[in-house]
């Protein structure tokens, strides 16, 4: 029996409702462009999934859920999009085109993923389309934001500027333009508008790429390029992860990882988060084959009767991660050579100010939770950004840690920069807090409809009791990685935290310990069901510990790791 025949299995169940909808979309166009011009403020479920590949969210505001269904009201409709920004890198001009939606389309901010994307939050129905309109005359898009398909393509902000790796700063770019959807859906129905209605549909001529055909991907699947000196973008938690190296006989290249992935599911406990393996070295022109094989490997493959357990990374883990080698070279039609044996470094942050090697400079700025926007009317980060972006050329990159770099900044212009920053309360780099400087979360409640407890809301909270707890129990000076989601999918990456806190129910976390700055290694479930008030008493103990017993450049990840606590 072929692998083929062995994952085959699946045939004989129920396909899940999503792979129907799919299959008769009509290369994702369904009944979209009419549930949008419907005068209700939300979408009926035929298009809630399809809305998905155009990078949006159908949302409701969960804190006044209870009371309207109560007083059977409408509830209060919103809508997530998240606009792909493949490596992160936009230019002040498209920085000033995201913040004018935020004043007149969302809720006021700009909020920086994981996935070096930028989220809307508080869209309603009838302004998507105009806000899909603005960002295409920006050449910004929020298609294949989300959906069964390549995701936004994080990399490094470091090989940006690291005159080693000149030839790959335009990679993310390249693959989001290589593995978008072709179909005209978006452009019909999003950017056209009106158009769409009134000419003749490209439908029925439309052809999707081979390796998607007309179903797509099972989920999701997320590409990542590291610098082969620090790992800030995760590269083990993704389906597929590139970090650059040079081989001995064929020169530079990639070292290629696949099958990692985070999320996991409370209610099935065959889910479960998977780092990725070292499966081959590819030189650059090598790449795009084999990610086009270990593609159509996934389409094939991937589970679509159980949405849960559709990731790549539960074919690797069940067939072994061998078999699914050999029917990712019987696509590619010539054998993997061995990947090179690397070392990863931990994870910059990006902040402060750095001199570029052509000497320009450029300023990492903490953005608390990814959330750009004002705490006071006219003064706070995101009228400070706003304000360079409008008086400088420059560039913003988002990170994966949810922050936000300027590059290819003068000399002349760092004073500028440093009194406007200033101007607004935006805090430097030496002022933030052990814990505070790296802390994640994802957006959770009231918007998330997957979250069970809160995430983002709390963690100045949870940042400011840990750092009262490392200040008074843990060792002098060093930093804490703290990872905070209010449910297991596992977006703000807490499982390879050296604290991740994962939101179990309304009111309780389970906290994980031992990941690590490098990203090499998963946490290790240390209590379940902990209340946030909880969490000192619970750690103030290992941090003493970890003060008395660790070694002098041991991180706190390490620590709990090597004596077993975790």
């Amino acid at each position: 029996m072929n692998t083929s025949e062995e994952i085959g299995m699946s045939e004989i169940k129920d396909l899940t409702l999503e792979e129907g909808l799919k299959e008769s979309s009509s290369l994702l166009r369904g009944h979209l462009l009419e549930d949008l011009a419907d005068a209700a403020p939300n979408l009926p479920g035929r298009s809630e999934h399809l809305l998905k590949f155009h990078g949006i969210y159908a949302q409701d505001h969960r804190d006044v859920r209870r009371e309207r269904a109560q007083a059977g009201e409408v509830l209060d409709y919103i809508f997530m999009i998240r606009v792909a920004i493949p490596g992160g890198r936009l230019t002040s001009e498209q920085w000033l085109c995201l913040d004018e939606i935020a004043t007149e389309l969302a809720d006021g901010s700009i909020r920086l993923t994981t996935r070096q994307a930028v989220q809307f939050h508080g869209v309603v129905k009838h302004s998507l389309q105009t806000l899909s309109a603005q960002l295409y005359q920006k050449t910004m898009t929020s298609f294949a934001g989300c959906g069964d398909v390549v995701r936004n393509t994080v990399m490094c902000p470091q090989l940006e500027t690291d005159p080693n790796y000149r030839s790959i700063v335009s990679l993310a770019q390249n693959i989001a333009t290589t593995y978008q959807p072709k179909t005209k859906a978006h452009w019909e129905i999003f950017v056209n508008g009106d158009k769409a209605a009134t000419f003749e549909s490209t439908a029925e001529t439309d052809v999707e790429h081979e390796f998607y055909g007309d179903t797509y991907l099972p989920r999701k699947f997320k590409i990542a390029i590291a610098h082969p000196n620090e790992n800030c973008v995760d590269v083990l938690a993704q389906d597929v992860g590139l970090i650059p190296a040079t081989h001995p006989e064929v020169g530079a290249g990639f070292n290629v990882y696949v099958a990692g992935g985070l999320g996991r599911s409370y209610a099935q406990p065959d889910t479960f988060a998977r780092l990725a393996d070292p499966l081959t070295f590819v030189t650059r022109e090598e790449l795009d084959p084999l990610l086009r094989a270990i593609l159509t490997a996934y389409r094939d493959l991937g589970d679509r009767t159980n949405r849960r357990r559709a990731r790549m990374k539960y074919i690797a883990a069940d067939l072994g991660l061998a078999t699914f080698v050999r029917e990712v070279e019987s696509r590619l039609g010539s054998t993997l050579r061995a990947p090179l044996p690397l070392a990863l470094g931990a994870a910059h942050d990006h902040l402060g100010w750095r001199t570029r090697p052509d000497g320009l400079l450029e300023l990492g700025v903490r953005v608390g939770a990814g959330r750009v926007r004002d705490e006071v009317e006219g003064r706070g980060i995101r009228s400070a950004l706003r304000t360079i972006a409008a008086a400088r050329s420059i560039n913003f990159i988002v990170t994966a840690q949810q922050d936000i770099v300027l590059t290819g900044i003068t000399q002349q212009d760092k004073g500028f920069i440093d009194e406007t920053l200033a101007a607004h309360g935006v805090r430097p780099v030496d002022a933030l807090g052990l814990v505070e400087r790296s802390a994640l979360a994802c957006p959770a409640l009231p918007t998330c409809g997957q979250a069970l407890a809160e995430s983002e809301r709390v963690l100045p909270n949870v940042v400011a009791q840990l750092e009262g707890s490392l200040a008074s129990a843990g060792p002098r000076g060093k930093r804490l990685q703290l990872r905070m989601t209010g449910c297991p999918n596992g977006c703000a990456r807490p499982a390879v935290a050296e604290v991740g806190i994962v939101g179990r129910t309304k009111n309780s976390y389970d906290l994980y310990l031992g990941g690590g700055l490098r990203g090499d290694r998963l946490a290790g479930l240390y209590q379940e069901k902990v209340k946030l008030d909880d969490l000192p008493s619970v750690l103030e103990p290992l941090l003493a510990r970890w003060r008395d017993e660790g070694d002098e450049e041991e991180s706190f990840g390490d620590f709990v790791t090597r004596v077993g606590i975790a």
